[in-house]
């Protein structure tokens, strides 16, 4: 195995060596907490970053609507393949995209929101919500058809900034939320667990003490600085934290000179896990550089993106290795309408009704398929959902099969089953992408999608009429970047397209002691009080707004006083300005759920598909 290994090896760094050597800012390859059973990639910073800089390139979103339900869990195959793939996805509220549906809306967010892992005790990207929220304009001209509207996502520019600085070699870990963090709470009956406030309130502690020491460092000796220490950790922090207090004091040296070293590492959680920054020669060995290709409007007409290289890649150089999410039944992907019924007993649920088809998610598009099988491999390298079709003769890139052991590649999983493998909870399958000849950096890369996919993409285009398109949200968002919001008796005469909604970010205030705080309708008045930057703008204060009255206003072109709605609990908001309004489509209305949509996998050649997975001959 260790001279399978090996050999491996040194094919990948022959390959890595065709690419051109350009500083790679992201690596992929075994996480820092990957085990032997529980196996698991993970992503790695070429370069450091220091706070609020990008990591990565913006990636887009791709809703999955009322996916997550119980009538996608009503067999123990689809039930493991749901388990599998929740814990790779996000709550659309990230992207703006929760009025998708009715019931359930997440998100897939190939490249750094699939291979970004969770920590408890630290995080180092998040995503800057706002550059996904407040987007303008869509890709397709506003009012007109389109054969390639509701097949591409409208959701783009997912970006994740650094949220702390990050050295060279240190694992990239996301911040899940707090679902996953527990809402900031921890069963911790003997005050000794560690969580990432620990080592947050650890750092903070450590930067007021080395800004006190620096202040008065003439009058300080090294015995003052002891005793000033040891005030903070056994008097003031005691005072301070209680009985979590000598957690905290653990992170801390008690030595105050080597809190500068502490702040030279990146803070508490790297200097007591040093394991978690590999070596540029740890890096070298096991990882492969995810940084080639970035996205930017195609080349071809009527595709929309594109993936384009960053740096020259010789013939035969590796462009990116393609982990995969497998999706072990293709059904999962139909949506019908849903209705309620009501059983013997009076319960009353939600089910699809599997004679009203609404046809298949988005996401099929961005999935690999084969005709003889029921299995989905999803991409989530970065940027590689981007890469367009090309016919053979054009194309400059291919896919084949990894070997390489260090790329959560396992083998033995093309002997198994799609029945089997939705058993098989990790990320195991992944192909690599080859150039097929030289590419320059700029060049846009193209693969074949196959006979079948460009089969029936021809089909469509010979079906597609242009007609006139309802305008939607994507639409009117760069037309009322300064254009009033109509209120409500303006659109009772004038009323915004049919299926768009105003929406509001809100963070509020109450009022001012002695200003009214309920309205004639008995709803709450409350004082809008940010967001007013752009890194305040976030999903979960995004509502459905209904604006009431507007004022001109110096600073923000006009203030708006709206009805927000939350879980259908009316607030009336004053002084909401102009920036923090923007436009939705109503549920089940934008391009994706449009009739005759088209959708169809991207094809794995037949040559190199297993014949375990071939469960419909």
């Amino acid at each position: 195995l260790w001279r399978i290994s090996l050999f491996y090896f040194f094919l990948a760094m022959k390959n890595a060596s065709l690419v051109l050597a350009i500083q790679c800012r992201l690596y992929m390859g075994p996480s820092s907490l990957s085990t032997e059973d529980e196996p698991k990639l993970g992503l790695y910073a070429g370069v450091d970053y220091d706070k609020d800089d990008f990591v990565g390139y913006p990636e887009v979103a791709i809703p999955l609507v009322d996916f997550t339900d119980s009538w996608n869990r009503e067999t123990d195959l689809s039930n493991d393949v749901m388990e599998f793939i929740e814990g790779y996805i996000w709550t659309a509220e990230y992207a703006g995209s929760k009025w998708e549906g009715n019931f359930t809306s997440t998100l897939a967010v190939p490249g750094i929101g699939v291979l970004a892992n969770y920590h408890s005790g630290t995080h180092n990207v998040d995503w800057l919500q706002g550059s996904a929220l407040i987007g303008k304009g869509s890709l397709f001209h506003p009012g007109e058809s389109h054969p390639a509207r509701g097949a591409i996502t409208n959701h783009d520019n997912m970006t994740m900034r650094a949220s702390r600085p990050i050295k060279k070699g240190e694992e990239i870990f996301a911040n899940f939320g707090q679902v996953w963090d527990g809402n900031g709470t921890v069963d911790d009956v003997y005050g000794d667990k560690l969580t990432r406030w620990d080592y947050e309130e650890a750092d903070k502690i450590i930067d007021r003490v080395l800004e006190f020491m620096v202040k008065h460092e003439d009058e300080l000796t090294d015995e003052l600085k002891d005793e000033v220490l040891d005030f903070i950790l056994f008097k003031v922090l005691r005072a301070a934290a209680g009985s979590h207090a000598k957690v905290i004091r653990s992170l801390i040296p008690a030595h105050p000179g080597k809190l500068q070293k502490v702040k030279d590492m990146g803070g508490t959680f790297a200097y007591r896990n040093p394991d978690l920054i590999k070596s540029q020669k740890w890096l070298q060995k096991h990882t492969v550089c995810v940084d080639n290709l970035e996205t930017k409007a195609s080349t071809i007409s009527n595709a929309g993106r594109g993936a384009f290289a960053t740096r020259d890649i010789k013939t035969g150089g590796i462009i990116a290795p393609v982990p995969t999410l497998h999706i072990a039944d293709e059904e999962l992907l139909q949506m019908f309408d849903i209705i309620q019924v009501e059983d013997e007993e009076g319960e009353k649920s939600d089910i699809y009704d599997e004679n009203k088809s609404r046809g298949q998610q988005l996401l099929l598009n961005y999935c690999f398929g084969h005709p003889e099988s029921s299995l989905l491999l999803f991409p989530i390298s970065p940027m590689v959902t981007q890469i367009n079709h090309a016919p053979p003769e054009k194309a400059n890139a291919r896919l084949s099969w990894s070997n390489n052991l260090f790329w959560g590649n396992s083998p033995d999983l093309q002997d198994m089953t799609p029945e089997e493998l939705s058993q098989y909870h990790h990320v195991g399958i992944t192909l690599e992408l080859y150039a097929l000849r030289d590419i320059e950096q700029g060049d846009e890369v193209f693969i074949d999608y196959g006979f079948l996919w460009e089969e029936a993409w021809n089909d469509h285009m010979q079906n597609y009429e242009e007609v006139d398109w309802p305008i939607k949200a994507y639409d009117l968002k760069g037309e009322y970047v300064e254009k009033p919001y109509k209120t409500k008796a303006e659109r009772e005469s004038l009323p915004y397209p049919k299926g768009v909604q105003t929406a509001c970010f809100i963070i509020e205030e109450d009022m001012p002691d002695g200003l009214r705080n309920v309205n004639e309708k008995g709803d709450d008045i409350v004082l809008f009080s940010g967001p007013k930057i752009f890194e305040e703008f976030t999903g979960n204060k995004m509502y459905m707004c209904d604006i009431i009255n507007r004022e001109s206003s110096k600073d923000f072109l006009y203030n708006y006083t709206v009805i927000a709605i939350n879980e259908e609990v009316d607030t009336q908001v004053i002084d909401v300005p102009h920036f923090a309004i923007t436009f939705i489509d109503l549920p089940y209305t934008s391009d994706l759920h449009q009739a005759n949509a088209f959708r169809h996998p991207i094809g794995i050649p037949d040559v190199i598909f297993p014949q375990a997975w071939r469960d419909k001959r």
